[in-house]
């Protein structure tokens, strides 16, 4: 409560820095960043277009972990940097950061340590964020030697954050929504993310976890899956907001209508792409059952 008084009544610092930018003819922008993937498309994409819109020939740089890079590369009309030894979670000093990458902060004429997504709160419903996709990654889920004709369901069983572990729909949810698939015939799973905790014996489930990198589990989602089933995760704004035209059937997991793609609230720049957000109880995901997500999906 104390943060959304203090955040309505102080002058919005996104807006304070800009005027000032503007004012002094400031061009090059330096951004650090350390936190999630989905927040590029979901807060990040807003603040570049603020700043493109009141100094159009801004130069944009963001200062980032190394697992973030090729998210950045979907970012199109800004520059990216590799922060050595940032790990999310921790935090960090850019000044010093860059010291030791032999970078000059005088290099920028603003400098940005911790951008906000509050910063950009009007954008709303209004901005659909856009995550530019090259051709040439389409060809990459080749590399896993899939039998293009079965039917694949893409999975993430964790949102894989420290914050908001009501987020997570319970692991004997998705044993049960993945056994129900078992007996469907030619449906197989994905599993994306990290780690391969739990473990999941089911001759039906191919664990991708840790196996592939960003641009090869979006090619795999494009080219293969006919449906996603996600909680508010990275790998679900990523998808959502891939700005290319492919069939695909999202069904979403939520316990909180104020987070993610659904605080968003905009459609996806992807004009084939169909999605179910599907609700248990407030900060329970619990309550929703495995039966009511597979109803929700299409497969082939």
């Amino acid at each position: 409560m104390f943060k959304t008084v203090k955040r309505t009544l102080l002058p919005n610092p996104l807006h304070t820095t800009l005027r000032r930018a503007k004012k002094q003819g400031h061009k090059s922008f330096l951004l650090g960043w350390n936190r999630g993937l989905g927040d590029i498309a979901l807060g990040l994409f807003a603040i570049v277009k603020r700043i493109k819109e009141t100094i159009p020939e801004a130069e944009i740089t963001f200062l980032v972990r190394e697992n973030l890079e090729e998210g950045f590369k979907l970012f199109e009309g800004v520059k990216c940097l590799v922060a050595p030894n940032w790990k999310r979670g921790e935090p960090y000093e850019l000044t010093r950061t860059l010291s030791l990458m032999g970078i000059d902060e005088k290099h920028y004429d603003v400098v940005i340590d911790w951008p906000e997504s509050w910063w950009v709160n009007s954008q709303l419903g209004k901005v659909i964020p856009k995550l530019k996709w090259d051709p040439k990654w389409d060809s990459l889920y080749r590399k896993f030697d899939l039998d293009p004709n079965l039917s694949y369901v893409g999975m993430q069983i964790s949102a894989e954050t420290n914050y908001g572990q009501w987020r997570n729909w319970p692991r004997e949810k998705w044993f049960e929504l993945i056994d129900l698939l078992s007996h469907e015939k030619d449906v197989r799973v994905l599993l994306f993310g990290f780690g391969t905790d739990p473990k999941i014996e089911n001759k039906n489930v191919i664990d991708l976890r840790s196996k592939t990198n960003l641009f090869e589990l979006l090619s795999l989602i494009k080219n293969l899956c006919t449906d996603l089933v996600l909680p508010d995760s990275g790998i679900l704004s990523m998808a959502y907001y891939l700005d290319d035209s492919f069939p695909l059937n999202i069904v979403s997991l939520w316990a909180h209508h104020n987070h993610g793609i659904l605080k968003q609230g905009v459609e996806s720049p992807n004009p084939r792409i169909t999605h179910s957000p599907l609700f248990g109880g407030y900060k329970n995901l619990s309550l929703l059952e495995a039966e009511r997500v597979k109803k929700h999906l299409i497969l082939k």
